[in-house]
């Protein structure tokens, strides 16, 4: 299989617990051309609040994937509420497509953002991870963070239209109606991880 195949491109990293394959959670590492396009960065603190908190009230306050209770300062607390993503390529356009928002421990969240652990020198509890939740061995995870790589620089060579259709019915990107995004206009929506404001509207129902 090689990276441009559609099932390497589509794997799912958050399978869960009814995963067919046992594989419970892969590693992730979003292409950089698509860095601070976060919902947290989009909206403001309160419509952010609006769509996560009933997100971890649905999961009970657990993560969704490994079923851990959040201890935050020694007491329950949310979990992180993380956008899970899909990138294909309807009608040959290339898109990032919002699957959908899930509830996640700081652990199996970290998993998800494989490339800044390794730049805070933790890449090392990704393995662990890795390891515990899919059963896996050591070097089979490590295997899996080189996959997670290589889809990443495959997936960086395409400009990609942002797809939030899947909150249509709890959020309004004014300007947006069908809430998609095109890739040349990305910038208005702001960049959280240059700290760079949005310069559209948006609101939860």
């Amino acid at each position: 299989m090689t990276i441009s195949d559609h099932d390497a491109i589509t794997v799912d990293t958050l399978a869960g617990p009814q995963s067919p394959d046992g594989v419970v959670i892969r590693s992730d590492l979003l292409p950089p051309g698509t860095h601070g396009s976060n919902l947290r960065g989009i909206v403001d603190r309160r419509v952010w609040d609006a769509l996560r908190l009933p997100i971890c009230a649905t999961a009970g306050n657990r993560c969704e994937i490994c079923g851990d209770e959040v201890i935050r300062n020694g007491r329950p607390g949310r979990p992180d509420c993380h956008e899970k993503w899909v990138f294909e390529f309807p009608g040959q356009r290339p898109t990032q497509r919002l699957r959908r928002l899930i509830a996640l421990c700081p652990g199996c969240h970290q998993v998800q953002h494989s490339g800044l652990a390794r730049v805070k020198g933790l890449e090392h509890e990704v393995v662990e991870r890795l390891c515990r939740l899919n059963r896996w061995s050591r070097s089979r995870a490590e295997s899996d963070l080189d996959r997670s790589s290589d889809r990443c620089r495959y997936l960086d060579r395409f400009d990609w239209d942002l797809d939030l259709s899947a909150l249509s019915d709890r959020l309004v990107i004014h300007g947006y109606p069908a809430m998609r995004i095109p890739a040349a206009d990305r910038a208005r929506l702001g960049n959280s991880f240059f700290g760079l404001p949005p310069h559209c509207e948006s609101e939860a129902y």
